[in-house]
């Protein structure tokens, strides 16, 4: 599965704060520090972690290419992180 639930989590969490803080202006430096800090590297490495964990725990894998799809979890988080980049931007400009 290439979006886990793990991912769902964080989608769901991102557009609820989205909405909640869309009033409220913030410093598009640090939102873009803490974005590339999140999106690029942290989330990613604990979503493959947590699908690592669990096809481990529903009987594990045979050989690695079984799991190789979990390495697909950067680009879509560094899609997810330019599009939050791409929100804050338009924040920035109102």
């Amino acid at each position: 599965m290439l979006i886990g639930y793990f991912d769902y989590l964080i989608i769901g969490i991102l557009i609820l704060l989205n909405i909640k803080f869309w009033e409220n202006k913030f410093n598009f430096k640090q939102g873009c520090l803490i974005s590339i800090a999140l999106f690029g590297f942290i989330l990613p490495i604990i979503s493959i972690i947590i699908e690592l964990q669990r096809v481990k725990l529903n009987g594990g894998w045979m050989d690695g290419f079984e799991v190789i799809y979990t390495f697909l979890r950067f680009p879509t988080y560094w899609i997810i992180g330019f599009l939050q980049l791409f929100i804050l931007k338009i924040k920035n400009i109102q």
